[in-house]
């Protein structure tokens, strides 16, 4: 029984450290989204939590690894689970999945507000760019690109720079009515304007 016990106590130790990590994120996020980067504090964020500023940096070295983890975590969130599932399926069925994933996170209003702080904050933090494109753009370029590069005999697909295709794959989906949201100018894609959009994608990289 004492053994059992013992087992079992780092597993219900990790799962209270990965709540807290996830009450910390979702606080942050909050104060971010309120304050901008540069006005975010730790302190804040500890405050917000409700847990000490020694927990926040138990979880997070600093405030640029705090920000990644809020873009890392925000992404998982709205992309639903792991990749690698979607990922097993055909291509046509992946990459449509796959894109209205991609479009769900770059439209969503966080999404939105979070990159609208980079753009704000990057001159005085050049970290935060690199921080923001490593945890969002970077991780999705690299897992459709991985997926393209592992498929790359299919007759189906039309690539032969997995790289490059993933990319404009991508780039497809977003377009200028990406730039357009971010300045306020017009609203997220309509229904029919995600489906163009994805079958555009689509096309671009299937025969």
């Amino acid at each position: 029984m004492l053994k059992s016990l013992t087992e079992d106590f780092p597993s219900r130790r990790a799962k209270r450290m990965n709540a807290k990590r996830r009450t910390i994120l979702r606080a942050a996020k909050a104060v971010f989204l309120k304050c901008g980067f540069g006005g975010t504090t730790m302190d804040a964020v500890a405050e917000r939590a409700r847990v000490s500023k020694m927990t926040v940096y138990r979880h997070f070295d600093d405030k640029e690894a705090l920000f990644a983890g809020v873009i890392t975590e925000h992404c998982e969130q709205i992309g639903g689970e792991n990749f690698n599932a979607l990922f097993m399926k055909t291509p046509q069925d992946a990459l449509r999945e796959f894109a209205h994933r991609m479009i769900a996170i770059v439209f969503a209003p966080e999404t939105v507000e979070l990159h609208r702080i980079v753009i704000a904050e990057c001159q005085r933090f050049p970290k935060l760019g690199r921080l923001f494109y490593e945890s969002g753009p970077e991780a999705s370029i690299r897992a459709l690109a991985e997926y393209l590069a592992r498929n790359k005999g299919d007759p189906a697909l039309k690539v032969r720079d997995p790289q490059r295709s993933a990319e404009e794959f991508l780039e497809l989906l977003r377009g200028y009515a990406h730039l357009r949201v971010i300045l306020g100018l017009e609203k997220a894609p309509t229904a029919r304007e995600i489906s163009q959009r994805v079958n555009a994608a689509i096309s671009h990289v299937m025969v």
